[in-house]
């Protein structure tokens, strides 16, 4: 935004010069990016954040630095000569969008006469960065920077049928802009049209088929309200970014248009001649309500950490134009139209620093320190988490939460899956190895064995903490216009935008040989068991108990060697070998295996996160026992009966050796454990251990188990 500082001060009887101003709005949230000279006059360039639309006009500058300044702004006196017919005798509007289209305002021009601005209306257009044109088009540009309501003037009598019509353009529909381009345009578009064309494209640029020449005679002067997101989109498809299109990308007030278009009347009778029409043709849609905020002065001071009172509060807001009455304490405020960022009460008390001056607010130390900061529950447990795994000899990996579709054909999954059918695509994705977002750790994980594998890293042991995401219909719904919430259940739910249900995860993959092997240059491989230990080692570091591996099936893993982690019968971790096929697609050297872990599952389950217990220096006792038991009988359900048979004096319990086959009755296993026994505080005597094994005996014999 150019701001020529003549003009801003007729706005404003502000006694600072450029750089006093520059100052004082770079303190109040602005960006002034360079003063410079134009022909003898001081302009500012200001960059403007996209919600504050109401600075792109002089008016909403002026406004700004009256308030800084304590002054009033002084508005341009509006006063319309009607001595034309009736408008509605020459011409009418017609909206059929009004979703697009809120507001349509015109007023009629006869007999005006074309040539050029007054010399004073050129130099200060050419000093704002518009180049001046005729008298007739430089009052549309002279009062969209005045007021911040972008205008365009046609030729009424190039009109067909002298009526407007605003509608959505038809597939294809060609359309020639005033830069002479022939364009093609689609349902998604939005036009101004006559009776048989279009005339202009909504909110962006005109036609040259209505344009004024210096042969028109009479104007009609348009001041509309349009969609900011359709415009937005019309102007990025079409390439074509104007001072206009760039207003209506941000906000206009749709409750200005009259006046705009009223004042566009005024400067045109008075630098063109001309009868004004009588009346204002105004197609408008219920304007919405205004907005009202109760703003508590003891809340302002205590968030500021200032005693500001509340009648230089009240000045502030009078400063802004914005209304208020007062309700006790507090004042009710009415949030005026031009400022649709001002939507809750911290905002309220942003605009009171902004203008009291941030250097007027005081730097305090916290009166009161309620407890120290610590991380978040769940930071800390996706901490813990890595904590174990590192212990367990895994390194920590990255990757990116966006996947490649063809990576779940690869995975061996069907139409029909889960990971397919709740898949979230990216609308706008830079490329096709990236249009997705992961619905599982899987994808990534499998990606990373074979990076590793392409660089001869056969050996590798990774694991990574990341995030999930499904298209399950049960995240967030978020209206941009409306920002009022209702909770259903525990999905919170608003018209609009889906957003993906996000979750959190843990990928596990180990190929190769495991570090436990490699200084000794062993052939010894991970297998499924290898990574099962994992998962145990994390269940037991984060104190699980009573966790069962049932089988399991997935299109990625391979039949009969995948199994489910449970606990109450909530899945906490799905592991398993991966697939053959699976393996060949992405081009590893080996069996591979991975698992995929449930953050929130395991976090509703664990305890607590407490310190380690000493190490004893009391030796252990080692006892084995074996028996037989049916192949059906999962082995955590015997390593459960052996633990609590154990007593306290029961340190743990490992399964050494699994048995099928020659001199073992079918369908029974063999299955022999190692039981290790310790107290605390002093050594073990033989019979507390021959005890202990009595009662494991005896509870193994009431399990099914046949003692060998």
């Amino acid at each position: 935004m150019r701001v020529p500082i003549t003009w801003l001060k007729e706005l404003t009887p502000c006694e600072w010069g450029a750089k006093q101003i520059a100052e004082r709005l770079t303190m109040a949230g602005f960006e002034v990016e360079e003063i410079h000279d134009v022909d003898g006059e001081m302009v500012l360039d200001l960059k403007v954040t996209s919600n504050r639309g109401d600075a792109l006009s002089l008016i909403g500058i002026a406004r700004e630095v009256a308030a800084l300044s304590n002054k009033k702004v002084v508005k341009p006196t509006i006063t319309v000569n009607e001595t034309g017919n009736n408008v509605n005798e020459l011409a009418s509007v017609e909206v059929i969008d009004p979703e697009w289209c809120p507001r349509y305002a015109a007023r009629v021009v006869t007999g005006v006469k074309i040539g050029p601005s007054p010399e004073w209306v050129q130099k200060r257009l050419i000093e704002a960065g518009v180049r001046p044109i005729s008298n007739v088009v430089d009052v549309t540009n002279y009062v969209m920077l005045e007021m911040g309501q972008p205008l365009h003037a046609f030729d009424l009598n190039k009109l067909t049928g002298q009526k407007i019509i605003v509608r959505r353009a038809t597939a294809d529909e060609p359309f020639t802009t005033l830069d002479g381009i022939e364009r093609k345009l689609t349902e998604r578009m939005l036009v101004i049209a006559d009776a048989a064309h279009p005339v202009a494209l909504a909110g962006i640029m005109g036609g040259q088929e209505s344009e004024v020449t210096d042969d028109t005679v009479n104007v009609l002067i348009e001041s509309a309200n349009f969609d900011r997101t359709c415009i937005r989109k019309t102007a990025r498809a079409n390439i074509l970014s104007t001072e206009s299109s760039y207003r209506f990308e941000r906000i206009v007030d749709p409750a200005n248009a009259v006046n705009a278009v009223n004042r566009a009347a005024q400067l045109m009778k008075e630098w063109a001649g001309g009868d004004i029409a009588a009346g204002v043709i105004d197609v408008c849609a219920p304007l919405p309500a205004l907005r009202t905020i109760n703003v508590r002065p003891a809340r302002v001071n205590k968030v500021l950490g200032t005693d500001i009172a509340r009648i230089d509060m009240q000045k502030v807001f009078d400063a802004l134009d914005i209304e208020y009455t007062l309700n006790g304490d507090d004042m009710l405020v009415n949030v005026p139209t031009f400022r649709p960022d001002l939507v809750e009460e911290m905002d309220m008390i942003e605009e009171i620093a902004r203008i009291y001056g941030y250097e007027h607010v005081p730097t305090t130390v916290p009166g009161k320190i309620v407890k120290a900061g610590r991380l978040a529950p769940e930071m800390a447990f996706e901490n813990r988490l890595r904590e174990i795994l590192i212990s367990a000899g895994l390194y920590e990996g990255l990757s990116y939460s966006l996947i490649d579709y063809r990576t779940l054909d690869a995975m061996l999954l069907a139409d029909d899956t889960d990971e397919k059918k709740e898949i979230v695509p990216l609308r706008n994705p830079k490329s096709e190895e990236y249009s997705h977002l992961r619905p599982s750790m899987m994808p990534s994980m499998l990606e990373s064995l074979k990076n590793n594998a392409r660089r001869s890293l056969n050996d590798v042991q990774l694991f990574e903490v990341g995030r999930i995401f499904r298209n399950t219909g049960g995240g967030l719904r978020f209206n941009y216009n409306n920002l009022d919430r209702t909770v259903n259940g525990d999905v919170c739910v608003q018209d609009g935008h889906l957003i993906p249900l996000e979750k959190r995860a843990v990928g596990i993959a180990i190929m190769g040989r495991p570090w436990t092997s490699r200084w000794g240059g062993g052939d010894t491989s991970v297998d499924f068991f290898w990574l099962k230990g994992i998962i145990e080692g994390l269940v037991a570091g984060l104190q699980i108990s009573g966790v069962e591996y049932l089988p399991a099936t997935h299109p990625t893993l391979h039949p009969g060697r995948t199994a489910e982690v449970v606990k109450d019968g909530v899945r906490l971790a799905l592991i398993g070998e991966v697939h053959p096929r699976a393996v060949a697609n992405f081009d590893l050297p080996g069996r591979a295996y991975i698992a995929e872990i449930d953050v929130e599952a395991l976090m509703n389950y664990a305890g607590e996160d407490t310190k380690r217990p000493n190490l004893s220096r009391f030796q252990a006792v080692d006892r084995d026992i074996a028996f037989l038991v049916a192949t059906n009988k999962p082995a955590s359900e015997i390593t459960a009966v052996i633990s609590e048979a154990g007593g306290e004096i029961r340190e743990s319990v490992a399964l050494f050796d699994l048995y099928q086959g020659k001199n073992i009755p079918e369908g029974q296993r063999s299955l022999a454990y190692r039981i290790t026994f310790r107290a605390d505080g002093r050594t073990l005597e033989d019979k507390e251990v021959d005890a202990a094994m009595t009662n494991i005996r005896a509870a193994l014999t009431a399990a099914g188990a046949t003692l060998r």
